[in-house]
């Protein structure tokens, strides 16, 4: 549809300046919040039918719990707050765009398809782990141009449960999932990115024991042959998250700013040193953008009704009459992760629980405990999308691996994230009160 790859494209360009640090006024940002809502409405109309549904859930739950409606100054507020995705996830969807069209990507296939088939579900899961980290979902159809297609059913379950366990899990540490962003939008920057150094020891604990007992045989060499298939894609990875820190740190940015800003430079430099990939590139980005509607429906109308939310006066009551000032930590960090996942399991997307929660537990927290509060958030994301029915990562790998829906999601994956729910929430506590 023409108009929505058209209003799409022109506010991801209409944030840029705004994310550049650039002020052109109350009525300039006023104009893309209008032009934006006007996208959600059109991706609203033609949206799947469980979208809609939550979309309304989401709106009722918000009047019902507010007794008067929202000031101006609180639209306005909300307004300005969630505009920013309109930007980030198409810059998301660039960098997905351009990964499939490199050839260090095509290696990273070829090595994984050369593996005998008693090693190939171990190397699925280390390069979806690694890849997933910065192309999020679109891992899953490289992967499964891997498996043969005369594959029994059996392995293509294998495979495609393994592909999850590994993409999802890199929720725990990149900062090139939504996830992150949201996590910084409601906790200190310092902490959100300290809470992604305690996710790369969670993903490592978590991968080495689901391996182990949900693929069987695994040894170092397993390992280190499955670690191999990604060497080809190592060097780009390093320079796109090297780029992004320091973008963030020498111009005092969000990781999700620091996102908007760097994919385009780097895409651009990439489409200057191979000409021959622009064509596909724009190819790719443009299915990405007329596809992934709810994605970018659901995201920012919770972006915007929690802003709303976390203001209001009704929230702040519910947090001094049940929450105050001496809620327990250990329950924040056992609580954020299970509802989310339990929620999830009932098609209940993790930004719609995870968000409102950070934002009442958040404030009440240090530098430092903020961080694990940060990594819990993150344990509930992975959880959550890992074993969703409505989850993209479950959809897609479902459409990409011929498989049936209910079988990843009641799978071997909904005892894996169970387990990393309850275990990931004691070791965070843990690992608080050690150090």
């Amino acid at each position: 549809m023409i108009i929505k790859l058209i209003l799409t494209i022109f506010c991801w360009l209409a944030v840029l300046p705004i994310v550049y640090g650039f002020n052109f006024g109350i009525n300039y940002n006023f104009f893309i919040i209008v032009v934006y809502a006007l996208l959600l409405l059109i991706m609203f109309i033609f949206s799947r039918f469980t979208t809609k549904i939550i979309i309304c859930v989401l709106f009722s739950a918000t009047y019902l719990i507010l007794k008067d409606l929202p000031s101006e100054e609180s639209f306005w507020k909300a307004g300005n707050f969630f505009i920013i995705f309109s930007a980030f996830l198409p810059s998301l969807w660039l960098l997905r765009s351009t990964a499939i069209t490199m050839p260090s990507v095509a290696k990273t296939q070829n090595l994984l398809s050369n593996l005998v088939s008693t090693k190939i579900l171990s190397g699925i899961q280390v390069t979806s782990h690694v890849l997933g980290g910065v192309i999020n979902i679109g891992t899953f159809p490289l992967l499964s141009a891997v498996i043969p297609k005369n594959a029994k059913y059996k392995m293509r379950q294998s495979s495609g449960e393994a592909a999850i366990r590994g993409m999802n899990t890199a929720v725990l540490w990149s900062p090139f999932f939504v996830s992150f962003a949201v996590g910084q939008l409601y906790l200190p920057s310092q902490s959100a990115w300290l809470g992604i150094i305690f996710g790369l020891l969670v993903a490592l604990l978590f991968n080495l024991i689901s391996m182990r007992f949900l693929i069987g045989k695994f040894t170092l060499n397993y390992l280190i042959e499955a670690i191999s298939c990604v060497k080809p894609i190592f060097p780009r990875l390093l320079i796109l998250s090297i780029s992004v820190l320091a973008v963030g740190q020498i111009f005092d940015k969000t990781a999700l700013n620091a996102i908007v800003i760097v994919i385009p430079i780097l895409v651009i430099v990439q489409m200057l040193r191979r000409p021959e990939t622009i064509k596909s590139i724009i190819s790719n980005l443009n299915n990405l953008i007329l596809k992934s509607g709810d994605e970018m429906l659901l995201i920012s109308v919770s972006m915007f009704l929690g802003s709303i939310l976390s203001g209001s006066v009704e929230i702040q009551n519910f947090m001094s009459n049940n929450i105050g000032n001496n809620f327990p930590f250990w329950a924040m960090i056992i609580l954020l992760p299970l509802i989310v996942w339990i929620f999830g399991l009932i098609g209940i997307h993790p930004i719609i629980t995870s968000a409102p929660i950070l934002s009442l537990f958040g404030p009440l927290l240090s530098l430092w405990e903020a961080a694990f509060l940060m990594q819990a958030h993150l344990i509930g994301w992975c959880a959550g999308t890992a074993t969703s029915f409505t989850s993209l990562s479950v959809l897609t790998t479902a459409e990409n691996f011929r498989l049936h829906i209910s079988k990843l999601v009641l799978g071997p994956n909904l005892f894996a994230t169970g387990c990393l729910t309850f275990i990931g929430a004691i070791l965070l506590i843990t690992l608080n009160y050690l150090f």
